[in-house]
This record gives structure tokens, sequence and C-alpha cells, in this order.
């Protein structure tokens, strides 16, 4: 069952993606200061994107686990997460071995995944906000560990890694936890209600149809968008010279 704001609301964070960056693309290409792009505003607004994500996969999730045939979808879901996330890190590593993406935003949803199906055996809502709660005291206490490089992961680690696209479990989890509770709280409402928030197409119109669209496909934007914009700086820096 797909969810007509919650389709909106992604598709939203795919635009907003899209757009960050392009600007990112500017800086890498040399047009503007990269700088002014991962740092201090521009940042904020890529962790702004990239926590708004979260909390929808998070809500996603969650609502996943109330449809039929959820083994079925959670695993096609999974083993995909598994494969682009596969596909990206090796082709990032080809690129640069210096900075390849080892654990982005997939990589970090695939681990989620797995999380969700401990989640799943908690029976009382309240139990969420307690793990939202307690995961979000150990993201902001500053804790840190000397660990290995395969476990900087998991966030705790003294020394980021250099990469390109890292979303470590803590804090990012966190967003996630949340999401998955507040997809509990609309699920119970959507059970209720017996509806699932949608509008007659005659009602909705083409802009918000887009944004519909834009959601429903954001994993597909979200592998193609780059090799894309890439494409096409790459023509026209070729025709500027």
């Amino acid at each position: 069952m797909r969810i007509f704001l919650l389709d909106i609301a992604r598709g939203v964070c795919v635009l907003a993606m899209i757009a960050y960056h392009f600007c990112w693309d500017l800086g890498y290409f040399g047009f503007v200061d990269l700088r002014a792009i991962t740092q201090g505003l521009g940042l904020f607004i890529a962790q702004l994107i990239g926590l708004s994500f979260i909390t929808i996969a998070g809500i996603s999730s969650r609502i996943l686990t109330f449809s039929e045939n959820f083994k079925k979808k959670f695993l096609r879901r999974f083993f995909k997460l598994i494969l682009i996330s596969a596909f990206i890190s090796t082709s990032t590593f080809i690129l640069n071995e210096n900075s390849f993406i080892f654990f982005g935003i997939l990589h970090f949803l695939s681990v989620c995944s797995i999380i969700s199906l401990v989640l799943i055996q908690i029976k009382h809502s309240f139990h969420f906000l307690l793990i939202f709660f307690g995961a979000a005291i150990i993201s902001t206490s500053g804790i840190t560990f000397n660990l290995p490089f395969m476990l900087s992961w998991l966030g705790l680690s003294k020394e980021i890694p250099v990469t390109n696209d890292f979303y470590p479990l803590f804090p990012w989890i966190t967003f996630y936890f949340f999401g998955f509770w507040l997809g509990e709280v609309i699920q119970r409402k959507l059970n209720k209600k017996n509806d699932n928030f949608s509008m007659p197409i005659s009602r909705v119109g083409v802009f918000w149809k887009f944004f519909e669209y834009l959601g429903q496909k954001a994993l597909v934007v979200y592998i193609l968008h780059q090799p894309i914009l890439f494409s096409l700086f790459f023509v026209f820096i070729k025709v500027a010279s």
C-alpha cells in the first residue's frame, strides 16, 4: 500500500537532493568553491536532506511490516539495497580508492533493514520512543573509541574516515528509530480511518503528481541522477573549451 503524502514528502527530498548534488558538482568541477557546499550552511542542508530521507525510510519500513507478503517484499527490498550498495562501493573504489563510498546512505539503510527485523518484535510503541531517546543520548554524548577502520561505520570512532558519502550508524540511526515509531503511529491511524491519505487523481494536479512520481521512483533517481549530472558537466566543459 502506497501512502500519497509519504510519496510526496519523499519526492520533495529527492528534488532537494538533486539540487544539492548539482551544487556539489559545480564545486567538484571548479565552477564554485567546493568548501561553500560541504561546510557551514551547505553541510547543514545536506544533513537536513539526509535525515529527512532516513526518517521517511523508517516510516516506510514500519508500514511495510503491516503489509501482506511482508517477508517477500522485505527480501526484495533488502537485496536490492545490498546490490546497489555493492555497486556504489565498487564503482567509487575504481574511480578513487582513497575516498570511495563504503558506508553511504544506502549501506546505512541496508543495516537498518536488518535492525528493523528486531524492532518489529516490540509490541508497544512506547518502547520505540525509549529506543529513540537512547540512541539520541549516545549520538549527542560525544562518546568515541579507538576503533579499527572496519568498525568506523558505527560512528563511534575517534577518527572520521575519508569518504565522499558517510552515514554511520550513530547519529543517523536516531532518525530511523524516530521514523519507525512515527510509522507505528501513522499505521494505527490508517487502521482506524481506513484511509491511505490518498486523493483522487483529478484533485491532485500535475504539480503534486510530479512529486509523487519522484517519491515512488526515489531509488532509481538516486542511482541515475549523479551519472547524468556528471555526463552533462563533461559535455558542457568539452563544448565550452
